[in-house]
């Protein structure tokens, strides 16, 4: 059951994260871009995107499979299954938070290697060279935060105490 529920939590909130990063470039092209025009840097920005955040998504499983182990011990039924999903949903705006904040920092330093281009024009404008550019950044800050995501959402696992003899 407990890899069931995970498996469903992954594979909702990757369409649900995914969704709402189509929409957030989609709403930042549109004043860029005629109604017609699809460039193909797009596709490739799109899909760095998608990769950064499922990178960073992946990290999710152990944490919500080491919390499926010890809430039922301390809980059970309707109340267990709620406060699972309000810890994975913790756990998803916590990466979430962290990935915007990943984006935010390679859109600034793709400025600052770029001479203060921005890399949504420089995709609207089918610039391949800038987005492989900006791609290479965000990959490298993710791979870089990865590993510490992890033992930072383990930090809201509500472990129980440990009685302490003398």
């Amino acid at each position: 059951m407990t890899n069931i529920l995970t498996l469903l939590a992954i594979i909702l909130s990757t369409a649900v994260s995914l969704f709402l990063l189509n929409g957030f470039v989609k709403s930042k092209l549109k004043t860029k871009l005629s109604e017609n025009e699809n460039p193909m840097s797009i596709s490739y920005f799109k899909g760095v995107l998608f990769l950064a955040l499922g990178l960073l998504l992946s990290e999710l499983i152990n944490t919500f499979q080491t919390l499926t182990k010890i809430l039922p011990s301390q809980l059970e039924g309707n109340s267990l299954v709620f406060k699972e999903i309000s810890f994975y949903c913790v756990f998803l705006g916590i990466t979430l938070l962290i990935f915007i904040v990943l984006f935010w920092l390679s859109t600034l330093l793709f400025s600052l290697f770029s001479k203060g281009e921005s890399i949504f024009i420089e995709v609207a404008n089918d610039n391949l060279n800038s987005v492989i550019l900006f791609s290479a950044i965000l990959l490298a800050l993710v791979f870089a935060v990865k590993t510490g995501l992890t033992p930072l959402l383990d930090e809201f696992i509500p472990y129980p105490e440990m009685p302490i003899y003398r």
